[in-house]
């Protein structure tokens, strides 16, 4: 009986511990977002990367609604690009995503702690509409 007991305190005791809310960087502060693209190889080898910088605050907020608390089992993978949130010029954060559909998140580092999140398909096909707006660099 004790057993029994025991094994229902457990159920309900775990039943009501809140998840661990995940804490994010302040992307609301953001005035710019660079967004950066990698799109093939030159002659030598080497990447070449597409970059566009957002300063419009209304496409601005449209890319930090990308950035949720949705969690994505991180698995190691290429990126199909970066984005950077500046204020004043100075990085807040950069963080990678990958557009692909079996692998769409957002990947960066904060807290020493590697977050990954969900990116969904609508965001990742907003984030690719970006890629032809811009020019090589």
């Amino acid at each position: 009986m004790r057993k029994y007991a025991l094994l229902f305190l457990m159920l309900i005791c775990s039943c009501n511990k809140e998840k661990e809310q995940m804490v994010l960087p302040d992307f609301a502060k953001a005035d710019k977002v660079t967004l950066t693209y990698k799109t093939d190889f030159d002659s030598a080898g080497k990447i070449i990367l597409k970059n566009i910088d957002i300063t419009d605050p209304e496409e601005i907020s449209k890319l930090r609604a990308t950035i949720t608390t949705i969690p994505f089992d991180y698995q190691y993978c290429l990126s199909t690009g970066t984005m950077a949130f500046y204020k004043d010029s100075s990085v807040i954060t950069e963080v990678v995503f990958n557009t692909t559909k079996d692998f769409r998140h957002i990947a960066f580092n904060y807290n020493n702690k590697l977050i990954a999140i969900a990116l969904s398909e609508k965001d990742a096909a907003m984030l690719e509409s970006y890629k032809d707006k811009i020019s090589i660099h």
